[in-house]
C-alpha cells in the first residue's frame, strides 16, 4: 500500500470516530438485526428505500454508518428462521434450512446458531479484508480506464442484472428497459436539453430514485403482507444445546469457511449473479468436496450450515468491491447506497478513488466493526432475538405504511410525491405478481444517468472511434461471451427448475435482493 492509500486509510478511520457515528451505526445494527429476524418478507431493499430520504439529510459519514450498520447484520442473523423454524431465509440464507432444521428438530439448534453466526462473523472480515486488498490492486487499473471502458463495464453489469434477475430473461430485459426510459426524464446533464417534461414542474429533476425505491419496494411487500398475512404460526424449535460447539465446528472447519468465504466474494464481484445464488453455489462446494458429505448433507451437518452462512457474508465485501472501485451496483442495495453517495457528493468508481479515498476507507471499518457487532449480538442475545421472529404481521403493516409515506413526504415535502409512490408502488406490487423484476428496473434507473454520463463523454471525446480501443473491444468479448453462456445456464435450468434437484433450488430461487 502506497503512502497516499495508507494515510487515507487513518484518515477514513478517524472520520468515523464520533459519537454519533457510532450511534448512527449501533441504530443501523439494530434495524438490520430485526429485519433479518422477522419472518414478514422484509429485506434490506427495503430498509434502504425507507431510510434513505431520511440519512440522505446527514452528515456522510454518519449516514454511510447506519447503511453499512443495517446491511453487514442483516446476513449474520438471518439463520434464525431456517434453524427455527424451517423456512428459508431472506437473501442468501436459503440453502441454510437444508441442514439448520434438521439440527433444530435434534435438538441442537443453539450448536446450528453458533456456526451460523461465527461463520457469518468470519465470512464479513474475509470479505472486508478483500476489499482492502482490491483498493491498492485496482487503483493503477483505475487510472487506466476512461469513459468508453466504464460504460462498458456498466452495460455488461447491467445485462447481467437483467437476464438473472426473475425467472425469465425476457421480463428482466423489459423491466431494465423501462428503468432506463424513466432515467430520461428531466434534463439532460450535459446539453442542457428537456426531455419528456411535458411542461410539467414535477419532472424537471426526474424521477427521484428514492422515491422509486419506496414505491417498487415499500408499497408492495406492505400490500403483499397485508394480503396474504403472511407470518409464522408453528412454534420454534426449542432452543437447546451450546452455542460455543457452534464456534468449535467453525473453527475445526476454518477451510471450509474461507472457501465459501472466497466463493461468496467471488459471487459479489462478478456483475449480475447476486445473493440469490450465493448460498447454493457455496452448500454445493461443500457438499461436493467435504468428506462424507453427499451422505450427510440435508441431515442436520453442521458443515451444511457453515458453507452458506460464510459465503453468504463475505459477498457484501465482493459487492463492495465493484460498488465503490468501478461505480455500477450488484443489486438493489448498493444501487440504493451510490445514490446515497451521490446524494452526498461522492462519485463511486474511478472518481472516487482519486478524490476520495478516505470515504472507501471508512467504509471499510465500519463494514469490518459492524460485522463484529453483529456477531456479539448473535451470540448474546440469541433467545431474545427468537421472540422477534413470531412478530405478526397486523403489527407490521400499519407501521411499514406509515414509514413509506412519512419518507417519500420527506424528500422535498411535496404532496405529488404521495401521488407517485402510490401509483409506482401499485406498479410494482403487479410486477412482483406478474414476475416482472423490479431490482432490474431500479438498477436501470439508477445507472442510467450514469451509463449516459459516460457514453456522452466518450462520444464528445472520441467520436465513434471508442469502439475500436482495445480494452472496449476485449471488454465487449468478455461481456458478450458471459451473457451467451448465462442465457443458455439460464435456459437449462429453467427446463429443470420442475425436478427436486440442487440445480432446480437455484433455477426457482427468486428473491429479489
Amino acid at each position: 500500500m502506497d503512502s497516499s492509500l495508507f494515510d487515507a486509510a487513518i484518515q477514513g478511520f478517524i472520520n468515523i470516530l464520533q459519537w454519533k457515528t457510532f450511534f448512527a451505526m449501533f441504530l443501523g445494527v439494530s434495524i438490520g438485526t430485526f429485519t433479518a429476524v422477522a419472518p414478514q418478507g422484509l429485506g434490506m431493499p427495503l430498509v434502504y428505500a425507507i431510510a434513505l430520504p431520511v440519512v440522505i439529510k446527514w452528515e456522510p459519514v454518519t449516514g454511510i454508518a447506519f447503511l453499512i450498520g443495517a446491511s453487514s447484520v442483516s446476513a449474520i442473523c438471518a439463520a434464525y428462521l431456517p434453524i427455527l423454524f424451517g423456512i428459508p431465509g431472506g437473501s442468501g440464507s436459503q440453502a441454510t434450512v437444508l441442514d439448520g432444521y434438521p439440527m433444530g428438530k435434534k435438538g441442537e439448534g443453539r450448536r446450528a446458531l453458533g456456526a451460523s453466526f461465527m461463520a457469518g462473523g468470519m465470512g464479513c472480515l474475509i470479505g472486508t479484508f478483500t476489499l482492502v486488498a482490491a483498493i491498492p490492486a485496482a487503483k493503477p487499473l483505475i487510472y487506466l480506464m476512461g469513459s468508453p471502458e466504464l460504460f462498458v463495464i456498466m452495460l455488461w453489469g447491467l445485462s447481467m442484472v437483467a437476464v438473472l434477475a426473475g425467472s425469465r430473461p425476457l421480463k428482466g430485459l423489459i423491466a431494465t428497459a423501462l428503468g432506463l426510459l424513466l432515467a430520461t426524464i428531466g434534463q439532460q446533464a450535459q446539453s442542457g436539453v428537456m426531455r419528456f417534461v411535458y411542461d410539467q414542474p414535477y419532472l424537471l429533476d426526474g424521477m427521484s430514485v428514492s422515491i422509486m425505491a419506496l414505491a417498487l419496494f415499500g408499497v408492495p411487500s406492505a400490500l403483499d403482507l397485508a394480503l396474504t398475512k403472511l407470518g409464522v404460526e408453528q412454534q420454534p424449535m426449542p432452543l437447546k444445546g451450546s452455542l460455543f460447539d457452534g464456534v468449535k465446528d467453525c473453527l475445526r472447519e476454518w477451510w471450509l469457511v474461507v472457501r465459501c468465504s472466497f466463493v461468496g466474494v467471488w459471487v459479489g464481484i462478478v456483475p449480475g449473479l447476486g445473493s440469490q445464488v450465493v448460498d447454493w453455489l457455496a452448500y454445493g462446494h461443500a457438499a461436493q468436496t467435504c468428506k462424507g458429505g453427499r451422505e450427510t448433507f440435508g441431515h442436520g451437518d453442521v458443515r451444511g450450515v457453515i458453507a452458506p452462512e460464510s459465503a453468504n457474508d463475505a459477498k457484501d465485501g465482493g459487492d463492495l468491491v465493484t460498488t465503490l472501485l468501478l461505480g455500477f451496483p450488484q443489486g438493489v442495495t448498493t444501487a440504493l447506497f451510490i445514490v446515497a453517495l451521490l446524494a452526498w457528493g461522492f462519485v463511486p468508481g474511478p472518481e472516487m478513488i482519486k478524490k476520495n479515498p478516505e470515504v472507501i476507507y471508512s467504509v471499510v471499518w465500519l463494514q469490518g466493526i459492524s460485522g463484529i457487532i453483529g456477531t456479539l449480538i448473535g451470540f448474546c442475545l440469541a433467545n431474545q432475538l427468537a421472540k422477534l421472529a413470531e412478530v405478526r404481521y397486523t403489527f407490521m403493516v400499519p407501521i411499514m405504511f406509515m414509514f413509506i409515506l412519512l419518507g417519500a413526504y420527506s424528500v422535498n415535502r411535496d404532496p405529488l410525491d404521495l401521488v407517485v409512490v402510490i401509483g409506482f408502488g401499485i406498479l410494482g406490487y403487479f410486477m412482483r405478481r406478474a414476475g416482472y423484476p423490479r431490482p432490474a428496473m431500479i438498477l436501470g434507473l439508477v445507472l442510467g444517468d450514469l451509463m449516459e454520463k459516460y457514453l456522452y463523454r466518450s462520444v464528445a471525446s472520441y467520436g465513434f472511434s471508442w469502439l475500436g480501443r482495445p480494452a472496449v473491444i476485449v471488454l465487449l468479448i468478455i461481456a458478450g461471451g458471459s451473457l451467451y453462456l448465462t442465457l443458455r445456464g439460464k435456459m437449462n435450468a429453467n427446463k429443470d427448475a420442475s425436478t427436486a434437484t440442487f440445480s432446480g433450488a437455484i433455477a426457482r430461487s427468486d428473491n429479489e435482493d
